[in-house]
Order: C-alpha cells, then structure tokens, then sequence
C-alpha cells in the first residue's frame, strides 16, 4: 500500500497502483477499466502491449465486459477469482466471444491472450466501479486462497487512495463526474453548467435550495474547485487543463 499512497496525486497514478498490485500478487499483465454503467467504461492502464494483446483489451471494452460475470457478481470492494465463475454450459452468445472450455471462463474475448489465470480486485469509485484485473500464465497450482484474502482485505484502502487522488483534485483524463459524483450530485453538476441558478435547479429536480447548495458544496469539495468559474474551467478545458477527457466507449 506504501506505493500506492506514494502515487496519490501524481499523472502515473493508475500505472504505479497497477504495478504495486502486480508485485504483490505476482502476477504479470494488468487491466484498470472505470465501468461508469453498461454503457460506458475507460481504460486506466493496462500492460498487454507485452503480449501484443491490445486487440483484446479493445473488444473487452466494446463488447465483451457486458456480459462478464465477475463484474455482474456480489458487492465491493471484493477479490475475485475468474474460475469460481466459469459458464456450465455454451457462454452468452454474442461479438466476440470464442468458445474455449480450456479457459478458467469456458471462453475468451477475442484476441486475450490465452490460458491465463485470472484474479480482479473490484472497488468502488464514485458511483462506478473500478476493475483491476491481474492475469498470468496458467500454472499446475492456482493462487491460494490466503492471496485473494489479502488482496480483498486491501480493497477498502485502494478505494480510499483512488478518492483521495480525485479529491485532491488531481483528475486525469480518465476521470469525469460521473465516476466521481453520485447520480444527484451528477444531475446538480450538469445543470450548473448549464448556467441554471440554485432556484432554478430546486425546482427541476423537486428538491430544496438547501439541498442544492448541500450538493454544490459536496461537488466542488470532489471535484477539487472553489467556485462555478473553476467548474466551468474544469469542465470544458482540454485534460492537461483539468478537463474531464474521453471516454474509451
């Protein structure tokens, strides 16, 4: 976790998280995927340029990640294990599934690389969530089950690393409120960029003024500004000016 903390605030912040987990664990590839919703999602980081694995990290992004299980499952943060979640029968069918019964899924995104072993730890961010996928060649003996226990028990305090780096303002270009904000904090945010007073805004989302200026206060305090010019500037700047950048689908 000292790596982590150590990266708080700096632009490489999602790389060195991905590296400190990999040493931890043991484990050599690495994917940071943001699922805003089922819609969208953005690339943090990723290390499969190693494998010339690219292709598959983009069909995962563009179709594949809908259906995957793991994403699907349970509550966060969490540790999971991609064979505890392997189809008992043909996968859901669909673009770019091959059907692989060799793999820990029973299939593959097309162009992953193959026969891997994979772990994830999922932590929320925002209303989103953070997947941090670890993956390495399959071996005779899988991960113990005291290594996804001590990946798990770290969920809470990678979460709490990825907030602070947000709230200190140091959004890259990955970030956007969506993934910061909650669904009422997103809606307060959008409509004051619209330029709609704190009366205006109270009486289209039926809520108080109070209210509004509670949300506007916990905006401002996430996305690191002080006033609506920062909001504003934040908002429609370019990434290296603090705007919130593209979207990977």
């Amino acid at each position: 976790m000292s790596r982590i903390i150590a990266a708080i605030g700096e632009p490489d912040f999602a790389a060195r998280t991905a590296a400190a987990l990999c040493a931890f664990t043991g484990f050599d590839l690495t994917a940071l995927i943001l699922h805003r919703d089922p819609l969208r999602a953005d690339l943090l980081f990723d290390n499969f340029d190693r494998v010339d694995g690219w292709s598959g990290i983009e069909t995962y992004l563009r179709a594949t990640r809908s259906i995957n299980p793991m994403i699907a499952e349970g509550h966060i943060p969490r540790a999971l294990r991609a064979r505890d979640f392997r189809s008992r029968g043909k996968p859901p069918v669909g673009s770019g599934i091959v059907w692989a019964p060799e793999e820990e899924l029973g299939y593959r995104t097309v162009g992953w690389p193959r026969r891997q072993e994979e772990i994830a730890l999922h932590i929320p961010f925002g209303a989103a969530i953070v997947e941090i996928g670890l993956y390495r060649d399959r071996r005779r003996s899988s991960a113990p089950a005291l290594l996804l226990n001590s990946l798990g028990a770290m969920g809470r305090p990678v979460a709490a690393a990825f907030e602070r780096h947000a709230r200190l303002g140091h959004l890259p270009e990955w970030a956007s409120p969506s993934g910061i904000l909650t669904p009422r904090e997103t809606e307060v945010h959008d409509l004051l960029l619209l330029g709609c007073s704190t009366e205006a805004i109270a009486l289209r989302l039926s809520i108080s003024r109070h209210t509004v200026k509670d949300h506007r206060k916990a905006i401002f305090r996430k996305l690191g500004t002080s006033s609506l010019a920062e909001l504003f500037s934040r908002a429609h700047g370019s990434p290296s000016q603090g705007g919130y950048g593209r979207a990977a689908s």
